[in-house]
């Protein structure tokens, strides 16, 4: 009965973060914490559920378009040392500074996904994606809530992409900063087969299935999803 409920929660979160970009380990981390798992062993089966599923929605979001491979070459190498530090020292880190930090984050992200950037300015800000990645990659090792709303507002802003086109490139990122950091969870001991195995069959079922949805409805439907979502995660966030 428990691997089934996990099974649910996974499916419904990941459906939801796929369509907006939002957190679905904003929902499974406190889900799992509920059922009894540690911290980090919620994290660690939200993380190896997420480069799982992650993968499906990348491919669903990306298919036939053209995809910024340099992009995800270099923000995913210098996000990856940022995962790994980010996972070393979840265990450390004090959760409450982290979540009202994020919330901060996750509201100026929303505020700047709404400004336009002229096209003879973009060679000089999209410099910034590369900067941002090692605290991305970091954040996405340590917790990762909202980390796709902070990731496709800086891509819809330095690269002129969608939201669709931005949250595919964000989950091919977060695939693999997901698998370093389950890798150092797994090195450290904090792993469960018997959560994190049906949290992954939820999760990639959910993630497909949303990110079908979000490309077939483009931006019309991403967009109020992505503002509204970001508001109730940054908000829940900095209040608990």
């Amino acid at each position: 009965m428990t691997s089934l409920v996990v099974l649910v929660i996974a499916f419904g979160a990941s459906l939801l973060a796929s369509l907006s970009g939002g957190s679905s380990s904003m929902i499974t981390t406190p889900a799992w914490m509920a059922l009894g798992a540690p911290f980090p062993i919620a994290v660690a089966a939200d993380k190896v559920a997420g480069m799982f599923w992650t993968v499906a929605a990348a491919r669903t979001y990306l298919a036939n378009l053209v995809v910024d491979r340099r992009l995800l070459l270099w923000m995913g190498v210098i996000g990856l040392a940022g995962a790994f530090a980010g996972a070393a020292v979840a265990t450390t880190v004090d959760e409450r500074i982290l979540k009202r930090a994020a919330g901060l984050l996750i509201l100026g992200a929303l505020a700047l996904s709404r400004q336009t950037v002229r096209p003879s300015d973009r060679q000089t800000v999209r410099r910034g994606s590369y900067a941002a990645a090692f605290p991305l990659g970091f954040y996405e090792g340590v917790l990762g809530s909202g980390n796709g709303i902070l990731t496709s507002a800086l891509l819809t802003r330095t690269r002129g992409f969608d939201l669709p086109t931005a949250l595919g490139h964000y989950y091919a990122l977060a695939a693999l900063w997901c698998a370093l950091a389950a890798g150092v969870y797994f090195a450290r001991g904090a792993f469960d087969w018997t959560l994190a195995l049906p949290a992954t069959l939820g999760a990639v079922a959910g993630g497909t299935v949303g990110a079908r949805i979000g490309r077939r409805a483009g931006s019309r439907l991403i967009r109020p999803l992505f503002v509204v979502v970001g508001l109730v995660l940054a908000a829940r966030l900095l209040l608990t």
